[in-house]
């Protein structure tokens, strides 16, 4: 039998092999398309016209997006320029767009200065067949991008710091891609965890389904 000592080693060396480490991802957004946010409803809601906080500098149509969490405008959101439009959904917020040749921006929002290693753009594509994605004109094998480190260091109101870099994506041989901005903590080119934000992209204008990332990420691993 095995002491409490040695027994107490192996649980500990059990638990930590089969559990994932988590990898810190990072706002993503496309920029000069039209684009709509699905917003996590346990942090997000919109404001209407007339309400208390509305602000119409930050108006999409007659409603605004409010941070219930940090009390605030969430203005990094915004940098989506072609916002049309705010959906709830539960869980990770996502920017829709109907395109497969955009501009995407990685930024680093938080709450202090840092530099971002590590830095990755991880795809999943659906309904694929031979996809081929292209970052700033070079072909990526697999679907992950390597990304050089991003600075995060200019100020923002509030206390806040941002740091942008914008990358052009394409791709081919795909009818929808999701995309996840994330540090590569442990060097295999995947992502663990579960992301804050994300891209989602379909060629045609369809219903967009709220799908849970467990089911995601159990289709292209």
């Amino acid at each position: 039998m095995l002491s409490t000592k040695k027994g107490i080693l192996l649980a500990l060396f059990l638990f930590h092999a089969g559990t994932a480490v988590a990898e810190p991802s990072y706002l993503v957004y496309p920029a000069n398309v039209p684009t709509v946010f699905r917003y996590d409803v346990g942090r997000y809601e919109v404001i209407g016209s007339g309400q208390d906080k509305f602000d119409s500098q930050y108006a999409v149509g007659n409603y605004m997006l409010w941070d219930r969490v940090d009390g605030r405008v969430p203005v990094e959101i915004y940098g989506a320029n072609q916002l049309t439009g705010f959906e709830p959904t539960v869980g990770t917020s996502e920017f829709v767009v109907f395109n497969d040749n955009f501009d995407v921006v990685v930024d680093g929002f938080g709450p202090g200065p840092r530099t971002i290693g590590n830095l990755c753009l991880r795809f999943w594509p659906y309904s694929s067949t031979g996809t081929q994605i292209h970052v700033d004109n070079v072909p990526v094998t697999g679907v992950t991008a390597a990304l050089p480190p991003l600075e995060v260091s200019v100020t923002l109101p509030g206390g806040y710091y941002s740091g942008t870099v914008v990358h052009r994506v394409s791709w081919t041989g795909a009818q929808a891609m999701e995309i996840v901005a994330f540090s590569d903590k442990t060097g295999d080119g995947g992502f663990q965890g579960t992301p804050l934000y994300r891209i989602v992209s379909r060629l045609s204008p369809v219903a967009v389904e709220s799908t849970s990332w467990g089911k995601v990420k159990a289709l292209y691993r």
